[in-house]
């Protein structure tokens, strides 16, 4: 997991640099988003003895558009290093404020993040936000870090057209105040698009047939065993040409869904499932193709639903993810006679840090094994 979230860092840091980091603003109810964190982080505090508090109580306005999974990473960036620098018995808080009235366009918000750890002296605190910056004391030279998660954080604050300060001194702790504006949500059935869904009982995973779609043969037995102890029947291709010749030559509802990854030689993924999509058969060009890649940047996702997937599980495989976006996707082709299915694609990558952490650590740029 360190080694995975030391490459996510580089790799998050390379696109930063780039200019190739996006928003994907889409309806968040921001006291859900602070409860989730308060969920995440409770157990690790509580192991230190640490008073952990979350307060977004004064907010009257929260359903707001937003890209959930950019906030959720500037949280966890804060509140990792709130936890790592307060020692035993100290505080950490998160609170949120709504600026102004109720009627304001759009939303104005403060984040404060604070903690009674070590702090920072005022040298290090002017660059706490550049590139692998990290304070040279004995304290801090025990305690792991890339020295990127600063820097990423004020990045993403910066795109959201926000800003961010840090108010601080040695052995007094240090404070966060983040200052942001999002615009109201319009649609209020979807301000909880990153909850997760209760199980689905009626889905029955015993009684599916799978195509898995993976070049390397690791991944294949791995993603095998993984579904079979779920009671999944699997079928494999190694890829993407031959995957579309066993979907071409399938009868009907032979495949109940096919689970594709992305960099294959012979035909990838993309190209795979744009040729399932122009099949003649009105029934198998509209089968479920779900992305199994570790190809996870909001770009990649993008990329699977344009061509015609219908969501996006990342590697390394998180069964509960996997298993539960089967289920919305197996159970959109039900409520569908035509048998097509609803999920947006974009929804198959957010369930939790797991971050979902948004950017999830275990969300690697290369495909490695399941």
């Amino acid at each position: 997991q360190h080694l995975l979230a030391l490459i996510n860092d580089v790799l998050e840091m390379s696109r930063i640099e780039s200019g190739r980091m996006d928003l994907d603003p889409k309806p968040t109810d921001l006291k859900r988003v602070l409860e989730e964190t308060r969920d995440l982080f409770a157990t690790q505090m509580q192991s230190k003895q640490i008073a952990f508090s979350v307060d977004a109580s004064q907010v009257r306005d929260s359903v707001v558009l937003c890209d959930k999974d950019r906030l959720d990473r500037v949280l966890l960036n804060l509140l990792s290093n709130a936890y790592k620098f307060t020692p035993e018995g100290g505080s950490v808080s998160v609170s949120l404020w709504q600026i102004g009235s109720g009627g304001d366009m759009p939303r104005r918000y403060e984040l404060r993040v604070k903690d009674s750890g070590i702090g920072m002296t005022k040298e290090f605190a002017a660059k706490v936000f550049e590139p692998f910056e990290r304070e040279r004391t004995s304290t801090v030279s025990g305690i792991q870090g890339t020295g990127l998660g600063m820097a990423i954080t004020k990045s993403i604050v910066d795109l959201m057209g926000g800003t961010i300060e840090v108010v601080t001194a040695p052995h007094e702790g240090t404070e966060f105040i983040l200052r942001l504006s999002f615009p109201a949500a319009e649609i209020e059935e979807e301000a909880h698009p990153g909850a997760p869904e209760p199980e689905d009982e009626g889905t029955d995973l015993r009684d599916v047939h799978l195509l898995l779609v993976d070049d390397n043969e690791i991944n294949r037995e791995i993603a095998t065993l993984i579904l079979e102890e779920a009671g999944v029947s699997v079928e494999t291709a190694e890829n993407g040409q031959i995957a579309v010749e066993q979907v071409a030559t399938s009868f009907p509802g032979q495949f109940d869904a096919v689970l594709m990854d992305i960099q294959m030689p012979v035909m990838d993924g993309y190209e795979a499932a744009r040729t399932i999509r122009a099949l003649g058969d009105p029934v198998l060009s509209r089968i479920p193709i779900i992305a199994l890649s570790a190809n996870a940047f909001t770009e990649d996702i993008q990329a699977s639903k344009a061509a015609g997937m219908d969501a996006h599980v990342a590697k390394p495989i998180d069964i509960a993810e996997l298993m539960g976006t089967l289920r919305r996707v197996l159970r959109g082709k039900t409520d569908d006679p035509a048998g097509s299915t609803t999920d947006d694609p974009a929804g198959g990558t957010t369930d939790g840090p797991a971050g979902s952490t948004p950017d999830d650590p275990t969300a690697g740029k290369t495909d490695g094994p399941a």
